[in-house]
């Protein structure tokens, strides 16, 4: 099965980075879910509860993230700027991070018209932001089934995947030339894919009801990093 396309999403719930290659580990592919917006509560926010998170690019460099708001504003942190430790609550799970001041972040506040934290994972984590595993494959084969059943078609980036892979065949696990990646569960769906990535408007019902219906509202397999590598666009993975 070949990698058709890799994404990672440095910042949790915000607009994916298309990569030519990727190194893999146990966390999942490197840079993805580093990096969240927390709300006053503790709690990571996902698209269900901001949905214009949808709207905004991050980009890395070296000594800085770079958050780009929807194309009205830009915001550079350092990785210095992380120094505040606090814990995050992700579905239940806490994990530590370190908060940058809330002053660099209040436009990214104002943006999303709520009080948010910026924060950053800390020391040797044990995850990152993610809702559940560290890695999320689809194929185009899962697309073109559902799509099949939906009055109109959804592109692949309502489902937010770190790999796409070519074909619809199942597997149990995927072995490349460096990594293998072990199937863990199918990934159950919410409200996040009726969220037009674009704009970040709330499209629903589609494609969420024909999930629940045809699909028992799964779209995607989680998979955990088995043996550490690099992951390559065009790399054949042996199914297994």
């Amino acid at each position: 099965m070949r990698i058709a396309a890799l994404y990672v999403y440095p910042v949790k719930a915000c607009r994916a980075l298309a990569l030519e290659h990727a190194a893999a580990g146990p966390l999942g592919l490197e840079n993805d879910r580093r990096f969240a917006f927390v709300a006053e509560d503790g709690r990571a926010l996902t698209q269900r509860d901001q949905p214009l998170l949808a709207t905004i690019s991050p980009a890395l460099d070296a000594r800085a993230i770079r958050l780009d708001l929807g194309g009205l504003l830009q915001l550079t942190l350092a990785f210095s700027d992380f120094a505040e430790t606090v814990s995050v609550d992700v579905w239940g799970n806490q994990v530590r991070a370190r908060a940058a001041p809330e002053k660099l972040v209040s436009e990214a506040a104002d943006y999303l018209g709520a009080p948010v934290r910026f924060v950053a994972l800390d020391g040797k984590p044990q995850r990152a932001f993610v809702d559940s595993r560290p890695v999320l494959v689809t194929t185009h084969g899962m697309l073109s089934e559902l799509n099949a059943r939906l009055p109109a078609p959804v592109g692949m980036e309502r489902f937010r995947p770190n790999v796409v892979l070519e074909g619809a065949r199942d597997w149990t696990a995927l072995e490349g030339s460096e990594v293998l990646l072990e199937r863990d569960k199918l990934c159950g769906r919410c409200e996040v894919t009726t969220i037009d990535q674009a704009t970040g408007e709330r499209r629903g019902p589609e494609p969420l009801r024909t999930l629940s219906e045809r699909f028992d509202g799964n779209f995607g397999v989680y998979c955990r990093v088995a043996r550490a590598g690099r992951l390559r666009r065009g790399e054949i993975l042996q199914p297994s």
